[in-house]
């Protein structure tokens, strides 16, 4: 069937056999022969047909269209679609294994920090009150950086490109949850108009000052403004002791910098390079048996006294007369 876009303006809702129909063809009939080679890979087409459902269907007819969770979609999907049909009796084995199979899926985002390191960026999902970090699963055949970007840029529409350092990261595996690789953002402008590119993934925004976010039981205790921050603490944690490291590891720069700096300018002061002075043809042995070796201070020294008086190398006292210099060429001629 032809399929197009629901849009308000469509008048009467389609029925939820055309729904399911419209959905299947976009996501799973079409989607690359590489995403149907297993049942992991194609449950991925149907989570994206069951939020377009979310985000199109029922943003527009909330009341004609029944809610479900993803597993309720799925197994309508499977019902209506002519390629998981045969499957349908095995819907909820195939989802439990699709469940696993997420969560053994690495995931990237990063920790937005501001200019000074003082505050951090979180955001709160849609559907709860937990605070977290922009971040998302890695995609096939995508590399981690890649994917914080991507996500980074969908959930709060900021671009990191210019600011992430593939070596400057935290992360964790915490209990029952897949490994989160976070890339540390400094220098994040705090008036930046942070805004999501997604639909009902993203409830709130906002900057908090790193030293007050709670890191005990605290960050998740019921009945205080505290609540919420248990996934985030460890994080914190470990950007915390990523921050002091950093501090140190420049510290020491500098003074490493500055020592070799003034090591330099010790040793210029300290090393007079000599100069070695040539004696004019013609100088009798006996003078050129005096002759000295003279550094360049000296060489400054004698060179800024009248001629009349300098006393030292011939050379230094020699004066160029030019009346007596063509004189002499006209004699010669």
């Amino acid at each position: 069937m032809a399929s197009s876009t629901p849009s308000a303006e469509v008048g009467e809702p389609p029925s939820l056999q055309e729904v399911m129909d419209d959905l299947a063809f976009r996501f799973v009939v079409n989607c690359p022969a590489e995403e149907q080679a297993s049942f992991e890979r194609l449950l991925f087409q149907v989570e994206a047909a069951y939020w377009f459902y979310e985000d199109q269907y029922r943003e527009i007819w909330p009341e004609t269209f029944p809610t479900y969770t993803l597993l309720t979609f799925a197994q309508q999907m499977f019902k209506h679609c002519e390629l998981l049909a045969p499957y349908e009796s095995q819907t909820r084995e195939i989802y439990t294994a699709f469940t696993q199979y997420k969560f053994k899926i690495p995931t990237a985002g990063a920790l937005l920090l501001n200019a000074s390191c003082t505050k951090v960026l979180l955001v709160r999902s849609w559907y709860g009150k937990l605070w977290g970090f922009p971040k998302g699963k890695i995609d096939c055949d995508e590399d981690m950086p890649s994917c914080a970007r991507r996500e980074v840029l969908e959930e709060v529409g900021y671009d990191i490109s210019d600011k992430l350092d593939p070596d400057a990261y935290v992360e964790l595996q915490l209990k029952q949850y897949p490994t989160l690789r976070l890339y540390i953002i400094r220098g994040v402008d705090e008036d930046f108009d942070f805004i999501t590119q997604t639909k009902k993934e993203i409830s709130a925004i906002e900057w908090f000052k790193i030293k007050d976010i709670p890191l005990g039981k605290d960050a998740a205790q019921d009945g205080s403004r505290k609540k919420g921050f248990g996934m985030v603490a460890p994080y914190i944690i470990k950007l915390k002791q990523w921050l002091t490291e950093h501090k140190k590891a420049a510290t020491d720069a500098r003074k490493d910098g500055k020592r070799a700096v003034a090591s330099s300018e010790v040793q210029k002061t300290s090393t007079v390079k000599a100069v070695a002075v040539a004696a004019p043809a013609g100088m009798p042995a006996r003078r050129k048996a005096a002759q000295a070796t003279w550094s360049e201070s000296q060489v400054r020294v004698l060179q800024a006294q009248p001629r009349k008086e300098r006393k030292g190398h011939p050379f230094l006292d020699f004066t160029f007369t030019t009346r007596r210099v063509l004189s002499a060429l006209d004699v010669a001629a």
